[in-house]
């Protein structure tokens, strides 16, 4: 791709940024790879997020946006009148950087009104005079999956790339009223989840027939322990309850009953979702429920579900994909998707092999430690078994958690490997006389485990490994015999406690190593905050003791 700018601004000199986000469901979850790598390239910046006010609930616990300012474009924001209001409010925010996301016209006027001096996004529909940083999109980044176009105007701008993978993070609460809704229901928590999205809300095309859910839907419904829930926004609300109608079991109809996290966390209750290519498909894939997609009028190329294993139905004629709202014809390629071959797929999905739980209920919690900064000195990239050396009190500290019970599990991410800096062989050896100087304190490790893989592109830049993925954490404990419900995490970097929120678990931030930077990191710009803040691993282990008690857990050996 072409990119043209003058470098007029360096990544420190960016304090706020605006970012126009994409106006539909679907569309919006998948620049959230785009926006975790925003986040990456300018960490010390304040992101605002410009977005329809009716996508809030996607973005209310995104850890790489610190606000959401609503698009109010049926409303107060409506007409020329609209954007200038809404143009001299985003003056007021003194933003450094627009960063477009939206392809429209208007959301390059609407930076240039606001006179936010660096605007940078694809230069379409004729709006390139208005980028300070424009990127050309060739044919390839044309006709790429969606969240490759987002990530492609990262690449080129020469950002720091980050995963490729969907951002969907959910508060408490809403997981709370899924569940009052689902009792509400009369589902039982025992109850295998069928989801059904027969809707959509870019037009009637890319709808499969409503008589193919209902009839999918008894057939799913033979086996007493599969119950159907029907999901929809409100402008599904009449094609939803037709759907119902037809339905001769008890299904359960939520459509425009509940709002987007909600929807997601009901979603991540689901073992399948069957839709049509619509919002719902990509929130589910989000939540990392299997979808099986019914494609049409549209490419699944393009605007597939990201992940692993879904399954898409496709039956492509001579005019797809057409892209069209309404079928201007017989609608031969949704009707050409059969019950049968759906039901197939629903099957493959239900019955294929669970993952293993990582959250075995066992009598052996651990303490999940990361390596350089917490218990060793913070070399910067340590590939030389000479460099380690232990933080002081570390090894009473680990003794302390030994004696008490808890198993101790290294976890850290290693990129040196991926970067060329040292190899994995020297990783082990560094790892290994780790463990030698602790072996003559009179501590053992119960587990080392490390991440090789370059966090921010690659052929592994989809890796479940790095934190704060939890892929490492699962792993350990699907070999050892853990009780993570009482475990914890303790290490001197954000993803660190990420990790920890990710997997429910208390965390503490030690101000060793890198700490002391990433929590003042943390105090000005946000994020998730630790359980508690320890001077150092020995400090930590003693709150991890008390607050044990404090959660009326026995401090004595488990």
């Amino acid at each position: 791709m072409k990119v043209s700018y003058k470098r007029t601004c360096e990544p420190k000199d960016i304090k706020r940024i605006m970012v126009r986000g994409a106006n539909w469901v679907g569309d919006a979850l998948l620049t959230t790879p785009a926006l975790a790598s925003l986040r990456r390239s300018f960490p010390q910046a304040y992101i605002v997020l410009l977005i329809r006010p009716e996508l809030n609930g996607l973005f209310i616990a995104n850890p790489h946006i610190d606000e959401v300012i609503p698009y109010r474009k049926e409303g107060y924001h409506q007409g020329l009148l609209g954007m200038w209001r809404l143009a001299q409010e985003l003056k007021r925010h003194q933003f450094d950087l627009a960063f477009l996301l939206q392809n429209a016209f208007e959301a390059a006027w609407i930076a240039f009104l606001a006179e936010i001096p660096h605007r940078w996004g694809y230069a379409v529909q004729g709006r390139g005079l208005l980028l300070t940083a424009r990127v050309h999109p060739d044919q390839k980044i044309r006709h790429s999956h969606q969240v490759d176009y987002y990530l492609g105007l990262v690449q080129a701008l020469g950002l720091e790339f980050a995963e490729r993978r969907l951002v969907l993070e959910i508060p408490r609460e809403a997981e709370e009223a899924a569940e009052r809704l689902l009792q509400a229901e009369g589902l039982d928590t025992g109850d295998a989840l069928v989801g059904l999205n027969p809707g959509s809300s870019y037009g009637p095309a890319k709808r499969w027939m409503p008589e193919g859910f209902a009839t999918l839907a008894n057939q799913l419904a033979r086996d007493g322990h599969r119950r159907v829930v029907i999901f929809g926004s409100r402008r599904d609300i009449s094609g939803a309850a037709q759907v119902a109608s037809l339905i001769q079991v008890g299904a359960v109809n939520l459509a425009g009953r509940t709002s987007l996290e909600v929807l997601a966390a009901l979603l991540k209750r689901c073992r399948a979702l069957v839709t049509n290519d619509t919002g719902a498909m990509h929130v589910a894939a989000a939540m990392g429920t299997p979808v099986v997609a019914l494609f049409g009028p549209t490419d699944p190329q393009t605007t597939g579900p990201l992940g692993e294993g879904h399954q898409i139905i496709y039956h492509p004629i001579a005019c797809s994909p057409c892209l069209l709202r309404e079928c201007p014809t017989d609608h031969e390629c949704m009707k050409a998707i059969s019950v049968e071959e759906v039901l197939a797929a629903v099957e493959k999905v239900l019955n294929r092999p669970q993952t293993p739980d990582p959250r075995p209920q066992t009598n052996r919690p651990a303490v999940f430690l990361d390596r350089d900064g917490t218990i060793n000195e913070e070399m910067g990239y340590l590939g030389h078994p000479e460099q380690v050396k232990l933080i002081p009190n570390v090894a009473a500290a680990l003794k302390t958690l030994k004696e008490k019970g808890f198993l101790l599990i290294v976890i850290s991410n290693q990129s040196g490997v991926a970067r060329g800096y040292f190899s994995e062989a020297e990783v082990e050896a560094v790892n290994k006389r780790l463990m030698e100087l602790l072996r003559e304190e009179g501590v053992t490790l119960d587990g080392v485990y490390y991440c090789p893989h370059h966090p921010f592109y690659g052929d592994r830049m989809d890796c479940d490994c790095r934190k704060p993925k939890p892929g490492l954490v699962e792993r350990a404990a699907i070999e050892l015999p853990l009780d993570l419900d009482h475990s914890y995490v303790v290490g001197d970097h954000g993803v660190d406690i990420e990790l920890a929120r990710k997997l429910g678990l208390r965390s503490a931030l030690v101000l060793t190593g890198h700490g002391q930077g990433e929590w003042e990191r943390t105090r000005i710009q946000g994020g998730p905050d630790p359980d508690y803040v320890a001077q150092d691993l020995y400090s930590a282990a003693q709150w991890i003791l008390r607050d044990l008690r404090q959660r009326g857990r026995d401090s004595g050996s488990f």
